[in-house]
């Protein structure tokens, strides 16, 4: 239950940093590059060889990449929250049962290949508001980065937020370009806009301090 903090700690203090002009990671120049390089190289080689040698597309690797990051942002961190509640004797374990049936929308959406993101606030949010932030860092920081000349000291963190815009690439045009009602509803897109805006100033002064 624990695996959400690094996870949460990956997906924000780099792009930070990056928004910043802080560099985390090695320069490629630096030999050191080569050591992370490998290792996300590889694990993600290692990765595709088991999901190619059970028959599988690279379309099923790719939306295991997607649900990993779904995982760790939104059910590992709602369960420990409700864990650490429910120790302190705030909150009672429940279960709801929720509709299993499957409309003619959710039909088509699915033979689309969409995501419905027809979901409680409090599911959606925490993702959502990870790729707003990852999108303004991306954005303000390859624009500095741009302007700076510091591509060799920054590349790390650069890749690494462009690598989570690809893969949660669903929810940025849930957000952005789809109408439909399986869209990520306004509410969600101005309150993660909302909280990723707060983060940047919270983080921005404890930076600067």
């Amino acid at each position: 239950p624990f695996y959400f903090f690094p996870i949460w700690c990956l997906a924000t203090i780099p792009q930070l940093c990056l928004l910043h002009g802080i560099p985390l990671y090695p320069k490629v120049s630096n030999s050191w590059f080569m050591v992370f390089s490998y290792i996300f190289i590889m694990s993600q080689l290692k990765h595709l060889e088991e999901v190619l040698l059970t028959g599988d597309p690279i379309r099923t690797w790719w939306n295991e990449q997607r649900i990993w990051m779904m995982k760790a942002i939104i059910s590992y961190t709602i369960g420990m929250l409700n864990a650490v509640l429910k120790l302190l004797g705030l909150k009672e374990a429940n279960f709801v049962p929720t509709n299993k049936v499957a409309d003619d929308e959710q039909i088509t959406f699915y033979q689309k290949g969409l995501f419905n993101f027809q979901a409680s606030t409090v599911v959606l949010t925490p993702l959502i508001t990870l790729v707003t932030l990852n999108m303004i860092c991306f954005a303000a920081g390859a624009t500095r980065t741009v302007v700076d000349g510091s591509f060799n000291a920054m590349f790390g963190q650069i890749f690494l937020s462009f690598y989570v815009l690809m893969v949660q690439y669903p929810f940025i045009d849930g957000m952005i370009f789809r109408r439909d009602k399986g869209r990520v509803p306004t509410s969600v897109t101005l309150l993660s806009l909302a909280i990723s805006a707060s983060f940047l100033c919270f983080g921005s002064l404890i930076i600067k301090s």
